[in-house]
């Protein structure tokens, strides 16, 4: 009886915010405004957490910078709420208004039936980034990702993700499904989460502490030959964004265990510093430590 009552609660649930995401976005920024104050002055959503990051990344800005950083974050962090709700039903017409991209990296790529790993960090409003690249690349967008434990809202965010053609891939077959492309193929991996296991994890320096690095970037690069190329994600304001795209590791290239790791997360960390209020930093993203 729970879990038919809850599976019940879960699709209605889905249809009410499949219902209100066909609301324009000038209203959702209304409803942001709203919730920045839910989010910071009221129940204070994580503050603690993001105080920690913050003066553990940043301990050379003072205290009167670190609060401002605080503040914008809380206010991207209700618009990127209420972004992700209008993702659901947002057209390609949409999309194309608000993301712009350069393309030529990858056009050129294409010509050459190349393949590539893009990567990218939990900066910037990643999910539209990711809906939207099939629109603009000529390779297959294959995304890795985590299934969500809720089936319910699992589905929507599948049906979302590839309703312009990407393929979402669960990280625990990204090497066989990419041993069955037949087509040139860039492969999406936002490479900043924290990892469940240490022992598996790759440790480097980033935003001033010792981080554990999911290794995927590195072992897929290395196994299948792949270039690595950052995918940058830049506010450029409320509701529009830029990509902006750099090489980091060439097709085939060698390098020593880490260094594409290292190379990676210190090109995150570049971006984060030039726009730190768009990065996750409620995210728990140190709770590892390598002890």
């Amino acid at each position: 009886m729970t879990h038919f009552i809850s599976s019940i609660v879960s699709r209605l649930g889905i249809y009410l915010l499949l219902g209100l995401s066909r609301l324009p976005l000038w209203f959702w920024y209304g409803v942001s405004d709203i919730l920045y104050i839910v989010f910071y002055k009221l129940i204070k959503y994580r503050v603690k957490v993001v105080r920690d990051n913050l003066q553990n990344s940043f301990p050379e800005k003072a205290i009167s910078e670190l609060r401002h950083i605080e503040k914008q974050y809380y206010r991207y962090l209700a618009d990127l709420v209420v972004e992700t709700v209008k993702g659901f039903t947002i057209s390609k017409e949409e999309l194309f208004k608000r993301i712009k991209a350069e393309t030529h990296i990858y056009d050129e790529l294409f010509e050459k039936g190349q393949n590539a790993i893009v990567v990218m960090g939990h900066n910037g409003n990643w999910e539209w980034i990711s809906r939207s690249s099939q629109l603009i690349y000529k390779h297959q967008i294959l995304v890795a990702y985590k299934p969500l434990s809720n089936p319910y809202f699992d589905r929507l965010l599948y049906k979302t993700r590839t309703a312009f053609g990407a393929q979402l891939v669960p990280m625990s077959q990204v090497a066989r499904v990419l041993l069955q492309q037949q087509k040139p193929y860039l492969l999406i991996l936002v490479a900043d989460q924290s990892p469940s296991d240490k022992k598996s994890s790759i440790w480097v320096r980033f935003l001033n502490q010792e981080t554990a690095v999911l290794p995927g970037v590195e072992k897929l690069a290395t196994k299948f030959k792949l270039p690595v190329i950052f995918h940058e994600v830049k506010r450029i304001k409320r509701g529009f964004y830029q990509c902006f795209d750099a090489f980091l590791v060439k097709a085939g290239e060698m390098h020593p265990p880490g260094e594409i790791t290292a190379i990676h997360t210190g090109y995150l960390e570049e971006k984060i510093r030039e726009q730190p209020e768009t990065w996750l930093w409620s995210h728990k993203r140190w709770k590892l430590k390598n002890d």
